[in-house]
């Protein structure tokens, strides 16, 4: 099982003294945002990392609009869930069922011209179901 600093709008999160973490379900939610926020081929060694979401931001919001996000959208996550699935059958150990994303069961975005909102719904391969909104703006 892995875990991460947990973040609250950005920031480490803490009680008292002591960093909280996540872990799980949590965990991955909290990836899934990160992935999703993370600008598109930043990081050199994973040149596939990130999104163009802030993109859409400041244009001209048309009919496929939202396609085209939804469509980063499941790009990302299928990015996400290729680079997981090959740690996992590095180091299997290293995770449990409820951080694994095991499908994505759905996708909602609203895209306005200062912001794009996104609610992804998946389940984990421990059968888990749990959500990851996001809003994402310049």
């Amino acid at each position: 099982m892995s875990y991460s600093l947990a973040l609250e709008n950005g920031d480490l999160h803490a009680t008292g003294s002591r960093l909280d973490i996540v872990q799980g379900s949590a965990k991955l939610a909290q990836d899934i945002d990160l992935w999703l926020r993370e600008a598109y081929q930043i990081d050199r060694f994973h040149p596939n990392f990130g999104s163009i979401l802030d993109s859409y931001i400041g244009g001209v919001v048309s009919v496929s609009t939202q396609t085209e996000v939804q469509s980063e959208v499941l790009r990302v996550l299928q990015n996400y869930q290729n680079i997981q699935l090959s740690r996992f059958q590095a180091n299997p150990q290293k995770f449990s069922p409820d951080e694994l994303l095991n499908d994505v069961t759905g996708v909602t975005t609203q895209v306005a011209y200062d912001k794009v909102v996104i609610t992804v719904n998946f389940t984990t391969a421990a059968g888990t179901a749990a959500t990851s909104s996001l809003t994402v703006t310049p």
